[in-house]
């Protein structure tokens, strides 16, 4: 069994996508839960940014974005073709685009509105109004096809979804209505209704340095 460790948080979006990706391209690891409010000394000496995804793999080499992580394991897909699949030439700078929206855009605004008492309360529905402008363009895009880029999945639907996913859960906790319809609604239930979707939200044990080895996908 193959020796890559990934440090992970189960709710976290950046590290959903990550593990995401290890299960599409049939890549076990071996997978360790960081509790974020006590974080291990460990994680700490191995991490510049002190946040998660990070893989460490065999050969000791460290992979800090969840992006990288996602192509990482697409090249060590023993389908060779799969990464041509996911991020066609002739799409990658449209699909890296929208990852960068979502990352840099989105991202900002969700956090600001989930978790708008760490910030300024006073500025949630701003933040909620300016996320939601994402969610009816991506919205559009799905309109044209059953994905964010072109006929097939590609990456950039596995690195949004967590987050759209998110921004829902958010949504639905602060009575937030009428901001989800057809086709990202479907579009986001075919992962939560994915066959891999159990596996992807599997609840480890916190790590400790002391802790027995865990795996992930589990089974």
């Amino acid at each position: 069994m193959r020796t890559d460790i990934l440090y992970s948080f189960r709710r976290c979006p950046y590290a959903i996508r990550a593990r995401w990706a290890l299960l599409i391209c049939e890549i076990k690891v071996q997978i360790r839960e960081v509790d974020l409010k006590n974080k291990p000394l460990e994680f700490l000496n191995i991490s510049k940014t002190k946040t998660v995804p990070i893989l460490v793999k065999t050969n000791k080499e460290i992979i800090e974005e969840s992006l990288d992580i996602i192509i990482w394991a697409l090249s060590e897909s023993k389908n060779k073709q799969i990464k041509n699949f996911y991020i066609p030439s002739n799409k990658k700078e449209e699909i890296l685009e929208i990852i960068s929206e979502n990352d840099n855009g989105f991202k900002y605004h969700l956090d600001r509105f989930k978790y708008s008492t760490r910030f300024k309360a006073s500025e949630e529905d701003f933040h909620f109004k300016e996320a939601a402008k994402f969610i009816k363009k991506w919205n559009k895009k799905l309109t044209q096809g059953r994905w964010l880029i072109g006929d097939n999945p590609s990456i950039a639907d596995w690195c949004i979804w967590p987050f759209v996913r998110q921004f829902k859960i958010a949504c639905e906790s602060k009575k937030k209505t009428s901001y989800f319809e057809d086709p990202i609604k479907e579009w986001l239930e075919n992962f939560e209704n994915h066959q891999h979707f159990k596996k992807l939200m599997h609840k480890y044990a916190k790590w400790e340095p002391s802790s027995k080895k865990d795996y992930f996908p589990f089974y």
